[in-house]
């Protein structure tokens, strides 16, 4: 067991966020004494986890395994939320992907908050300080000397058979290379080639990234509450069996899903909810657990003309056979596709009974949805050969959810309701891309003529086409539409948090993790925070107070 008293932080949660924290304080801070508390393991000496296949975790022994309540808008289906269960949370389980968003996303969220330190620029210096990117081109946006190694398919030599036609029927389609072939640079309408944060194929966790050499580790072991005195000050935590830890600053990383219960079963959270649960009101704080916002994935499967063509996984192309295919996900580029502007006027109205063309999705132009092209099957569809798929994710989704408690015993798992495909918005966008993408991969492009024969769709639906209908393409969304565990906003900056990343109305208690971004990012969320946990050290590591 640690000591009980004479920590300086104690972070609660040992994830992504949590482990940069601790790192970079004790970096900041050389003396001080930190304290990680994480629910998971440790394993940074399991092997096993490094390379690409080691998605299959999901589900697995280092996932928490949430399921949504039933969902309204999917006929009472319950969605899977994988959450990392580990010390590195999420880059213990997730894919890799390594991919920011755009410039537009973060001045959104420095306008919103009212701090330019949150936006695109104010960022930066943060996103450099986690890349060790993997050519000079666009060297101005990345960092060479940084935390992490990214990596391409061009600088691991994974030049797939489909490469040149997949970019050929993006050009023929009307999106564009982005400069540099860089999704990362701050523009993502277009495409540009895959980057993963992997060393040589391998995954890169956390704690092996950023040392924890001097930080003291409590793993297996469940924070029950966070700690707060009459004053409204946070004074340390207390575990799942009672004992006590005192610390001078407590610093919150349990992610978008634990962090919102977390301040709940301390306390802190709508009276409403604690009330009924009956956890004694420290601070009246509506907006926990509110804005919960994730994004949808759906996959699509596509049958191939001539499969002995070798252009899929599962094919007899010993090109798969070569190592440096197994070095990162089988795919070359993303393509991210925006949605007509009067279509999307139309849908703010329906939602929202009128029209500001203020209105954050219309002051700027955005990227609605991620395309991937992947060179093998999606199940139930087997890896032989005869199929390539589609990866599609919904980039910036205006339905918004709510994360609360089932009781006030920090061992039962937080009620996750997203409330998926709740807005016009976010019909519209799962609408027009399918129907573009269906024209993509089967009209007049490289693939459409040459390569893609037709859907091979999920059970009970007849195959996509460019032109179906609303609903039939809503059902699609509704039976198959999953999480792509990018849980955000559930302490959202500025409602919860102040932009010093301190829970309004509690002194010496900060909140670190995906839990506080107040936008939906239009990219998967790992790279950003990694970014927001940068900064955040440094934030907190300048705080003057007692």
């Amino acid at each position: 067991m640690v000591a009980t008293e004479g920590w300086d932080y104690i972070i609660a949660g040992g994830g992504l966020a949590g482990c940069v924290v601790a790192s970079r304080l004790k970096q900041y801070q050389s003396s001080a004494r930190i304290l990680i508390v994480e629910a998971g393991p440790d394993v940074s000496g399991n092997s096993e986890i490094l390379y690409f296949n080691s998605l299959n975790f999901i589900g697995g022994k280092f996932d928490w395994g949430y399921k949504t309540v039933p969902q309204k808008n999917y006929g009472g289906r319950q969605v899977d939320i994988p959450s990392g269960r580990a010390l590195g949370g999420g880059s213990v389980i997730n894919g890799c992907g390594w991919f920011r968003g755009s410039k537009a996303d973060y001045d959104s969220w420095g306008e919103v908050v009212g701090d330019q330190r949150w936006s695109y620029n104010g960022q930066l210096p943060y996103f450099k300080m986690t890349e060790k990117w993997h050519n000079d081109v666009n060297s101005e946006y990345h960092g060479r000397d940084g935390k992490f190694q990214i990596e391409s398919p061009i600088s691991t030599n994974r030049i797939y058979p489909l490469a040149d036609i997949t970019e050929q029927s993006w050009e023929e389609f009307g999106v564009h290379k982005l400069p540099g072939n860089d999704c990362n640079a701050g523009t993502n309408i277009g495409f540009g080639e895959l980057n993963e944060n992997r060393a040589k194929g391998a995954r890169q966790i956390a704690p092996l990234v950023y040392s924890l050499d001097g930080v003291t580790v409590l793993s297996n072991t469940i924070v029950g509450s966070i700690l707060v005195d009459t004053d409204n000050k946070a004074t340390g935590v207390r575990l799942g069996d009672g004992t006590q830890i005192h610390s001078s600053k407590v610093i919150a990383a349990a992610g978008a899903y634990r962090t919102p219960q977390l301040l709940m079963l301390s306390g802190l959270g709508p009276k409403e909810t604690l009330n009924k649960h009956g956890i004694e009101v420290k601070v009246d704080i509506p907006e926990v657990g509110k804005k919960f916002n994730d994004h949808i994935m759906l996959y699509l499967n596509w049958k191939l003309k001539d499969p002995l063509k070798g252009y899929a996984l599962g094919s007899s192309n010993p090109i798969f056979s070569e190592p440096r295919f197994a070095t990162g996900t089988p795919l070359s580029n993303i393509a991210c596709t925006e949605v007509p502007r009067p279509k999307l006027i139309a849908a703010i109205a329906e939602d929202e009974g009128r029209v500001d063309l203020n209105h954050y999705l219309l002051k700027r132009e955005w990227a609605m949805m991620e395309n991937i092209v992947m060179y093998l099957a999606i199940p139930p569809v087997g890896t032989d050969g005869t199929h390539i798929s589609n990866a599609l994710m919904g980039l910036k989704p205006t339905s918004r959810g709510i994360v609360t408690i089932a009781s006030n015993d920090p061992a039962d798992n937080p009620v996750l309701d997203p409330n998926y495909f709740d807005t016009e918005v976010d019909k519209l966008v799962w609408r027009y891309s399918l129907r573009n993408i269906a024209a993509f991969m089967t009209g007049n492009t490289a693939l459409g003529r040459d390569v893609v024969e037709g859907e091979t769709p999920f059970p009970g639906f007849e195959p996509l086409t460019a032109h179906a209908s609303d609903e039939y393409l809503d059902n699609r969304v509704k039976t198959h539409g999953r999480s792509t565990f990018h849980g955000c906003g559930t302490c959202s900056m500025g409602t919860v948090v102040d932009t010093d990343l301190r829970l309004k109305g509690v002194q010496n208690l900060w909140v670190v993790d995906a839990s506080v971004i107040p936008i939906s990012i239009s990219a998967h969320i790992q790279a950003a925070v990694y970014a927001l946990a940068e900064q955040a050290a440094v934030i907190i590591a300048q705080e003057k107070g007692p």
